[in-house]
């Protein structure tokens, strides 16, 4: 069976918060794998989303199929996609961090370049979590972290 994502996003707002806008060179994650890193500021973040949902189409029927799976879809500029299509390159088969405001929130192992998509996805428990992590992200911080090993 082969699937295709499509977008559908189901966003819950769960109250409303005073956000404070970002400066120009804060962090909204950094990419750690051992002592390599990339800082991603927040004005090189196009989207961020929280979704509930993976949507997919069966390519034999045509069938549209949703499955819960809470994650928030985070998307670069093309100069960040690059650095992270490179990185990703050379770590196939190694763990990555990714730090938001200096903790360590997942370490998928990179099973393959991160060169061909716009976007990524980063789990989570609920949908709960997605919103709260995709705020962070938005906000970003202006803490720089020491390197995560």
């Amino acid at each position: 069976v082969m699937f295709i994502k499509r977008p559908l996003s189901l966003i819950l707002v769960a109250a409303l918060v005073c956000v404070v806008p970002a400066a120009a060179d804060d962090i909204a994650l950094s990419l750690v794998p051992g002592q390599d890193r990339i800082d991603i500021p927040v004005s090189a973040v196009t989207r961020v989303e929280a979704e509930a949902l993976f949507t997919y189409v069966l390519i034999e029927t045509q069938e549209v199929r949703s499955i819960p799976s809470p994650h928030v879809e985070i998307c670069f500029t093309a100069a960040i996609k690059e650095r992270i299509c490179q990185l990703t390159s050379r770590i196939v088969e190694q763990p990555l961090n990714i730090v938001v405001d200096c903790a360590v929130i997942s370490s998928p192992i990179v099973r393959e370049p991160l060169c061909k998509m716009p976007c990524f996805q980063i789990s989570a428990n609920d949908i709960f979590e997605a919103n709260a992590l995709a705020q962070r992200l938005r906000q970003g911080s202006n803490r720089r972290c020491a390197p995560v090993s």
